[in-house]
């Protein structure tokens, strides 16, 4: 096979993972999501003798693909062995020097390390985002991860009872969100701004996030954004 057959396999495996995700998103089979994506892994797993520049990208979307298998594991409450998991992803980004991949696979490896309670070590990955997001301020996607991170950390600021400060994190990921026009994270922010401000007494600050959750996650259904 020769390096652009092998490159084309690369790109219609990228394609396939995207299309999984996005399907679920819209019907919620996680099944036929993880069906998806592990026939991604296969095609991507066996593809050898590329130049180490087409390796690289080929790590890099194998990364992502490990990622979005560990994900819909958890969606479908696997999550034994997820800090594993998510360890050899992030192994394999760094492999491919991919600074979107390495800032996609340290926050999905930093919130497994946080479910398991290692705090200190889910920090360091956070930390290295918000690195990697102050030296890339102009590449939307390590925008799009550092805003995920403050939704992760607006979880953890609300499992501490410290709601204002889970509100001011939370519209700094909907800024960032809407600067870039990523709606999942938008909405997925709001989600989260609704126990917030519940927990603060806001009724109408809450049932504005709640509409707002519904609002972005029906335009990222239509956007795939």
């Amino acid at each position: 096979m020769s390096e652009s057959e092998k490159l084309k396999q690369i790109k219609e495996a990228e394609e396939k993972i995207e299309e999984a995700l996005w399907k679920a998103v819209k019907d919620g089979d996680h099944k036929t999501e993880l069906k998806e994506y592990r026939e991604a892994e296969t095609i991507l797993k066996g593809i050898e003798g590329l130049t180490e520049e087409n390796d690289k990208k080929r790590k890099g979307i194998l990364a992502y693909c490990l990622m979005r298998i560990d994900n819909v594991l958890i969606d479908l409450d696997e999550s034994e062995g997820a800090v594993e998991r998510t360890k050899e992803a992030l192994e394999i980004a760094k492999e491919s020097e991919n600074i979107i991949q390495i800032a996609r696979c340290s926050l999905a490896h930093g919130t497994r390390l946080l479910s398991e309670g290692n705090i200190p070590q889910a920090e360091m990955q956070f930390t290295g985002i918000i690195k990697l997001a102050d030296e890339n301020k102009e590449n939307s996607e390590i925008q799009q991860v550092l805003a995920w991170t403050y939704i992760v950390r607006g979880h953890i600021l609300m499992g501490k009872s410290l709601y204002d400060q889970a509100v001011y994190v939370l519209e700094e990921a909907i800024a960032i969100g809407i600067s870039i026009e990523n709606y999942a994270g938008i909405a997925a922010a709001n989600r989260v701004l609704i126990n917030a401000y519940n927990s603060l007494g806001e009724k109408e600050k809450a049932e504005e996030a709640k509409q707002s959750a519904e609002f972005y996650l029906e335009k990222a259904k239509k956007e795939k954004k």
